[in-house]
């Protein structure tokens, strides 16, 4: 009972600490926020453009059969196109700019009655009118850019009729304007089919332009997030394991703790009360650090049970090693360098393979080797393994070296402080 007593004390007062609740809540919270908001924000981790309403007045006139009016517009209305593109058709120009000026469309594209013949006939030129919304940049910047890379592929056909007209007529062969419109045709149509292939195949454009993670693909900026929340969990929560340690510091300080033990309460039962205080301030804020980050990181826990070993290994480990570091120390003046500088290495160092998460080969066997000489490298493993999709079989070595290290920082921090009190 008077463990109990003792443990109640201890959670009040911690309760009114402010470091504690910025310690250890609002600081992994808001650094893991800060990664969060960086890589994605409150989205599904890609970034989506929004879809750009097209209207196209086709009013080219084909060429012997061949309209390059008709192939620009079916290029724009290519499936390849439909996440950015919502192309509509309309009869004149006049109607393509109301649409516009009454904001029912972001961009008009006018093809002008000669587009074909000035792709096939020499000397002849024609524009291609963009029509846009002045408040709108990027979804016309991007209609205009698939234009453009369209018309590029089309207008060598020009090019191409020259030379041929002009290489024949050198070897004594000049064929007719029939004929010469005849071959811009036809290049035409092949550099058409060959934009359409490429754009099949691989489209630089859209590459750019569409989210970096494809649907049902491992989100990757969810992937780091939790990562990095993993890491500040374990990170803070040793500096609680600690803290919490150090009140025996502190009333001994005080001379409390002098007179607790003139009472007829054994030494046993006051570290007991200590450390039982340690592993409920431990359990609640594991436990409001996992629903906070799931709830507004979307962090990924994994799965309840092997999660619910891994973190109880984590806490065991966090308050055994909080009460034997603490156990070396004569006062609370060495605390405050000891844990400012001490568990920040060592916290750090057990981190270095989330920094480090992008290395491969030889270097990523030593990052997660150097991890596990610290204990909290053995607690990040864990929530490693669990956000990779583990299971029970592939964390309890992980959870079974943690209790393991724990009893023995237990063991020892106990009697260094029975033999320090007795």
């Amino acid at each position: 009972m008077k463990t109990l007593d003792i443990a109640r004390k201890d959670l009040l007062r911690s309760s009114r600490s402010f470091s504690v609740w910025v310690f250890g809540l609002a600081v992994p919270l808001l650094t893991s926020g800060i990664f969060f908001f960086a890589f994605g924000g409150l989205g599904d981790g890609g970034f989506d453009l929004p879809v750009t309403q097209v209207v196209v007045a086709n009013l080219d006139s084909p060429v012997n059969g061949f309209s390059a009016g008709q192939l620009l517009l079916n290029f724009l209305k290519a499936e390849d196109f439909k996440e950015i593109l919502a192309v509509s058709e309309v009869a004149d120009a006049v109607t393509a700019r109301r649409v516009v000026d009454q904001q029912q469309a972001g961009l008009a594209v006018i093809l002008p009655a000669d587009l074909t013949a000035a792709l096939v006939r020499p000397g002849e030129r024609a524009v291609v009118e963009l029509y846009q919304d002045p408040t709108l940049t990027l979804g016309p910047g991007i209609v205009s850019g698939i234009i453009g890379q369209f018309v590029d592929g089309l207008i060598g056909s020009n090019i191409a009729a020259n030379v041929v007209t002009a290489q024949l007529a050198r070897y004594g062969h000049p064929i007719d304007a029939a004929t010469s419109q005849a071959i811009a045709v036809e290049y035409g149509r092949w550099a058409a089919a060959l934009g359409a292939h490429q754009q099949q195949e691989t489209s630089a454009l859209l590459e750019i332009h569409r989210p970096a993670v494809e649907p049902g693909s491992e989100d990757v900026r969810s992937r780091i997030v939790s990562l990095i929340m993993a890491g500040m969990m374990v990170f803070f929560v040793f500096f609680t394991g600690a803290a919490s340690a150090e009140n025996l510091l502190a009333e001994e300080e005080a001379g409390t703790l002098a007179r607790l033990f003139t009472t007829p309460t054994p030494i046993s039962a006051i570290l007991a009360g200590r450390m039982v205080a340690t592993l409920v301030t431990l359990i609640l804020q594991v436990v409001m650090l996992v629903t906070a980050s799931a709830l507004l990181f979307h962090v990924h826990w994994g799965s309840p049970a092997p999660a619910m070993g891994v973190a109880a290994g984590m806490i065991l480990l966090a308050a055994g090693f909080g009460l034997f570091l603490t156990s070396l120390l004569k006062d609370r003046r060495q605390g405050g360098l000891v844990y400012g500088g001490v568990l920040t290495v060592m916290g750090n160092l057990g981190m270095i393979n989330i920094f480090t998460a992008q290395v491969a080969g030889p270097a990523r066997q030593i990052f997660d080797t150097l991890s596990l000489l610290v204990p909290q490298g053995w607690a990040v493993r864990g929530w490693q393994l669990l956000q990779a999709g583990g299971g029970i079989g592939d964390v309890l070595v992980t959870v079974l070296v943690m209790v393991s290290l724990a009893g023995v920082f237990f063991a020892a921090g106990l009697l260094r402080f029975r033999k320090r009190f007795a």
